[in-house]
């Protein structure tokens, strides 16, 4: 009988990353990792590179590490999960603007990597924020599963030995938070994270699954040395096991027939058991206690309301002047990349906290509503809809300069 292990590696930066910052992590720890992958042929690893990143690494030339994922795709060494493009927490945002960041995702990855390369069936959940309510754009846009933190499970056991699912067409997997944290957070040795991983059960008894999933930034950016001193070491033990196999996500169901249905609880990989007693799911992008946060939301869901609202009238004239055009296409930019999850994360102040990305963030925010208020004021003639749109931004406007005067 046999341990399946499957690692699920999530990679991203946001769209207002320095050109400095981005070099460093790709020296530190893109690259390196890509590589060794490529020097283990028996190695497989479950994916999620959100297009923010691969905008990034076309925006400044870095066509090596480009090539890299491109080539472990087409080895099937590597799976590609979709996602948000820019890293939105999906349970903050509307239903179609989730459907209009996963479009965008799958544009990039196609562009830069191929359609026949990237086809993914699993959705990374950014931070691994859930509730039920995203599920349903998910399956629309044809996506089978995702993983989401042990946190959310309903049942006492973590799911190990059947496939969970939410929907009878959508697959809902828990990664295993002890043991990725384990990783994350500890740097065990080899040895003492072999013996957690093998754990109490005896695999020569029974077949069962573990997921462990983190950033990948944690191999060699964040820790020094975790890449060479423990991962490949780690992947190379476990490929010399014969009771224990690493597989891709995806391919759970083909070890595990039982299948069960689950609820799990909203969430995400930062929730503690005492962030959900109290009613806080989100607490690193969306707790009602951080007055920065609900500034920052405020901004956030005006935009969304002006920058659709210019939608509405761009659409509303068959013939628009190059100006009204470019002016919409680029609050409808601004707002994609500003709805990124890096701002509120700073300033959630669980430990980190940065006003440098939180005013980034905003920036990008405000030039999206101020562009789609003059989309709106040059085309619309209501007096009612003129004095609504002028009040929202002013609110907008108010939110900004107390976040300026926080910060």
């Amino acid at each position: 009988m046999t341990l399946y292990v499957a690692f699920v590696l999530h990679i991203y930066q946001p769209p207002t990353q320095t050109p400095t910052i981005l070099r460093q992590i790709i020296k530190e720890s893109y690259q390196p990792l890509f590589d060794m992958i490529a020097n283990h042929p028996d190695t497989k690893i479950t994916f999620n590179i959100n297009g923010s990143l691969i905008e990034l690494l076309d925006l400044y030339d870095e066509n090596h590490l480009l090539n890299s994922i491109r080539s472990l795709a087409i080895n099937k060494q590597i799976d590609l999960m979709g996602s948000s493009c820019y890293h939105a927490i999906l349970p903050l945002i509307p239903q179609e603007e989730i459907i209009r960041q996963i479009k965008l995702n799958e544009e990039i990855l196609h562009k830069f990597l191929g359609k026949g390369i990237f086809h993914p069936k699993g959705f990374w959940l950014p931070e691994m924020a859930y509730e039920y309510g995203v599920i349903s754009p998910l399956m629309k846009e044809k996506y089978e599963w995702t993983v989401i933190s042990s946190v959310a499970t309903p049942v006492e056991e973590l799911p190990d030995n059947y496939v969970p699912y939410i929907n009878p067409n959508f697959k809902i997997y828990f990664r295993n938070d002890l043991l990725s944290n384990l990783i994350s957070f500890k740097n065990p040795t080899v040895e003492e994270f072999y013996e957690e991983l093998k754990g109490t059960k005896n695999p020569e008894k029974d077949d069962y699954y573990i997921i462990l999933a983190m950033d990948g930034e944690t191999y060699g950016h964040h820790i020094k040395g975790l890449l060479e001193d423990f991962f490949e070491p780690l992947l190379i033990k476990i490929n010399q096991d014969p009771n224990i196999e690493l597989i891709k996500v995806a391919e759970i169901p083909h070890y595990f027939s039982q299948e069960k249905r689950v609820n799990p609880l909203p969430s995400s990989w930062s929730t503690t058991a005492e962030d959900l007693q109290q009613g806080v799911p989100f607490p690193l992008w969306s707790d009602p206690n951080n007055r920065i946060h609900n500034l920052q939301l405020t901004v956030m869901n005006h935009t969304l309301y002006l920058v659709g609202t210019a939608q509405r009238y761009t659409n509303i004239k068959n013939e628009q002047s190059k100006e009204i055009l470019t002016r919409y296409k680029n609050a409808r930019t601004w707002l994609d990349k500003g709805l990124h999850s890096c701002q509120l994360w700073w300033a959630s102040k669980r430990p980190w906290y940065s006003s440098e990305m939180i005013l980034k963030g905003l920036n990008q925010l405000i030039l999206a509503s101020s562009e789609a208020l003059k989309v709106v004021l040059k085309n619309c003639t209501e007096k009612d809809e003129i004095d609504n749109v002028r009040r929202i931004f002013n609110e907008i406007f108010e939110a900004q300069k107390e976040i300026y005067l926080s910060v």
